[in-house]
């Protein structure tokens, strides 16, 4: 089910609507954002290209931006293949991110499946922490950093590939000090993810996903409030 948002800034009267949203790439190469429901989740479940969708708004260049997150794609699909097609969906200004356990082989190129997914995380008595049975990876307050491992293994060039991507920095470490720690806990192929902020490909500056702290981005004088809500299927 999909849930529906809708927002009104009570100052300048503007509205605006939210919903969850799906996208895929059929067998034909036609790109389909459908609001995520029993029906789409049934017609894109064979899709060769899915993943998720949603609109972010940039208050410099007053505009929405399309958001795509690929989570599942063929091996027979070029990634470059798939960004063109979604490029050519709409004349909208996009962001286009392949989901993070996405990972080719940094010797040869060769697209390699995920072989383990672990939580990790520095606290702050500097202990490292990874995939333990048991210990809270939730608790924030207790990390220096912390985020997600993605382990691969390349059996052309065995050579084993360890992925950590950034998703808290409490510490406010630089990215050399968290490859030193890193580096302490892997082999030389670690590879360094931070997750940023999302920025607008045409002016550089952050966009936002509009709710009910958002400002509003007509009158920029009040924040945007919830009117309604529901559940669509």
């Amino acid at each position: 089910m999909a849930r529906r948002v809708e927002y009104l800034c009570n100052t300048c009267g503007y509205t605006y609507a939210s919903i969850d949203e799906i996208f895929w790439i059929d067998d034909d190469g036609q790109v389909n954002v459908k609001p995520l429901v029993m029906s789409t989740s049934a017609e894109s479940s064979d899709a060769p290209v899915k993943g998720f969708f949603a609109n972010y708004y940039c208050y410099e260049c007053q505009k929405f931006i399309n958001k795509f997150i690929i989570y599942k794609k063929s091996l027979e699909m070029d990634d470059g293949e798939i960004i063109r097609m979604i490029e050519d969906f709409n004349d909208n200004s996009k962001i286009i991110q392949f989901d993070d356990e996405f990972q080719r082989c940094i010797e040869c190129g060769s697209e390699l499946p995920s072989k383990a997914d672990y939580s990790f995380a520095l606290d702050t008595e500097d202990k490292f922490h990874i995939g333990e049975d048991g210990y809270d990876f939730s608790d924030g307050e207790a990390f220096k950093f912390a985020g997600i491992y993605h382990g691969y293994y390349c059996s052309k060039c065995k050579r084993q590939i360890n992925k950590f991507v950034i998703t808290e920095n409490g510490a406010n470490f630089s990215d050399a000090q968290i490859k030193n720690v890193l580096k302490e806990h892997t082999n030389d192929l670690t590879i360094f993810i931070r997750r940023d902020f999302d920025i607008c490909p045409d002016c550089g500056e952050e966009v936002y996903y509009l709710n009910q702290d958002s400002t509003c981005p007509k009158c920029r004088r009040d924040r945007l409030t919830v009117t309604g809500h529901m559940m669509v299927d």
